[in-house]
């Protein structure tokens, strides 16, 4: 087991990344203009009649229901049957930055970004929704427009704003040029900063879209987003966001939906996710105009995806309040407000086609309402959830749920996670499998406080688990700043080794037998 220290001292870690990997980043960006998106609302999904390609006005592709995450279900839980069955200050001080622990050796390391043979473009920032390139006043969406396939954009340090979109004008970064990099000059993500400031930028758009494959985003902050962070579109396959911190999305931090087609091959690795105080007061609402409007934020929601790679990242805050008001559908100036509501999860795959399947492994999750996820209505094929810590100090309510949710599953594996919930009140279950079509599903060696239940007729092969483990709060370093490695090797005892879990969270190598759980003990 790596020597536990204080999560204190996290900001370590991101100086280790920085010089890991910041001296080979190069990067480029290229996206079409209004005009040659083939579109006049300019919202980046060539929809010109509705702004968002979805009649119902979510973007999702969900006509019937409205509730803008596509899952046909209206009491917006996700479920159907209603029950949907951190405090994420981003400041940088080293617990909701996503910089990992210096006692915590992660892969991050092993992680290139793809070489460019393009041109190298280096912008600075200038005035509000401006930036400089060769000693030219331009916007940042001109810059990438004009890029061509293999160039970099090198952003210096400084915040970069967006201007404010007009009627059928769309201001946000939008990308369908094939194989470029958006990264910072000096590789730490603190300090070069995306910042939307709750604006409208065209329709219901993101800040930035993806809609070309190959494209990387790394070493960058995106923030304060009324919609998505990060959207990828029809074509935005094979991506790479490394080392960004996302932060505050007024919807889902990243969002993917293709509407027709799929979207494969996304890798996000060695990010953060943090929703802070001020960005829960501008989460998005969604549903009936007079009743019913709920909480709609996330972490990564993908929908028509398939093998995403989602690493080495860290969840934090994400969740709606029942104290403060939201302004409903993303709008501060339409005076309706709604309070509370179950947010989608920290990460949440809901479908995957047969022969493919997601890879979820060695992610923190701190104080989000629920924790990973996959399927809900649609099946999910050849999934591996692996070596990832859920941890919650909430009570069980209608704004915190479940860790771990696998449904309609088929050959999938969950094995060696972490879940511990620290509320006496805390919601039941730390993961839960449902549905009769799932199939093959196997739990292997996880670790939790709450209970390990099936529901609504599943079926899945049980192998050393440890549920209910009243005793969990006293094995673990500092669980109430959401690290679950262990102090204590005996307390959740050991597991028969299992061939695809060849390590646990911080990379070190499991041996056979092994321990419960994510952190590996010697």
């Amino acid at each position: 087991m790596t020597p536990p220290d204080a999560l204190s001292s996290r900001l370590a870690t991101l100086a280790f990344l920085v010089a890991s990997l910041g001296p080979s980043l190069g990067c480029s960006d290229s996206s079409a203009e209004d005009g040659s998106a083939g579109e006049t609302v300019g919202d980046g999904d060539g929809d010109p009649t509705t702004g968002d390609g979805d009649p119902s006005g979510d973007g999702d592709g969900d006509p019937a229901t409205g509730d803008g995450d596509g899952d046909g279900d209206p009491s917006g839980d996700g479920d159907n049957d209603g029950d949907g069955d951190g405090d994420g200050d981003g400041d940088g001080d080293g617990d909701g930055d996503g910089d990992g622990d210096p006692a915590m050796p992660s892969l991050c390391e092993d992680v290139e970004l793809p070489p460019r043979p393009g041109a190298e473009l280096l912008v600075s920032p200038a005035g509000p929704g401006e930036v400089e390139l060769d000693g030219q006043t331009t916007t940042l969406r001109a810059v990438v427009s004009s890029a061509n396939e293999g160039d970099t954009i090198v952003l210096a340090d400084g915040t970069y704003t967006l201007a404010e979109a007009g009627p059928n004008n769309y201001t946000g970064v939008y990308i369908t040029t094939p194989n470029i990099t958006i990264r910072s000059e000096s590789g730490d993500p603190s300090a070069v900063i995306l910042d939307s400031g709750y604006l409208k930028h065209g329709g219901q758009s993101a800040l930035v879209t993806v809609a070309a494959p190959g494209v990387v985003i790394a070493d960058l902050t995106v923030q304060r987003s009324i919609f998505h962070l990060i959207h990828f579109w029809p074509d935005g396959d094979d991506a790479l966001v490394h080392n960004v911190h996302l932060i505050d999305g007024g919807q889902q931090f990243i969002k993917a939906s293709s509407g027709d087609g799929v979207i494969d091959g996304v890798e996000i690795s060695c990010s953060s996710f943090v929703m802070t105080d001020a960005g829960r007061e501008n989460v998005w609402g969604y549903g009936a105009q007079n009743s019913n409007t709920r909480c709609y934020t996330g972490g990564i929601d993908t929908h028509d995806s398939t093998n995403w790679h989602i690493h080495d990242s860290y969840f934090e805050g994400i969740y709606c309040d029942t104290e403060t008001p939201h302004p409903a559908h993303g709008q501060q100036d339409g005076g309706m407000t709604y309070t509370g509501g179950l947010a989608e999860h920290a990460i949440h795959m809901w479908d995957s086609e047969a022969g493919s399947g997601h890879l979820i492994e060695r992610n923190r999750i701190v104080n989000c309402a629920r924790g990973i996820s996959i399927g809900f209505v649609s099946e999910v094929h050849g999934s591996r959830i692996l070596n990832n810590t859920v941890y919650s100090e909430h009570a069980g309510s209608g704004e915190h749920d479940v860790g771990i949710s696998v449904e309609r599953a088929i050959d999938t594996l969950v094995a060696h996670n972490t879940v511990y919930f620290s509320h006496p009140e805390a919601y039941g279950s730390g993961i839960e499998y449902r549905w009769g079509n799932t199939a093959n599903l196997t739990l292997h060696g996880n670790l939790t406080n709450r209970m390990i239940r099936a529901r609504d007729g599943a079926n899945a092969e049980l192998v050393d688990n440890l549920g209910e483990a009243d005793d969990a709060g006293a094995w673990f370093v500092a669980p109430a700043e959401g690290d679950l490695h262990l102090s204590d090797c005996a307390g959740p005892g050991q597991a028969a080794a299992h061939a695809e879990v060849s390590v646990d969270i911080d990379g070190d190598p499991r041996q056979d037998p092994t321990t419960r759980g994510a952190d590996v003990c010697p």
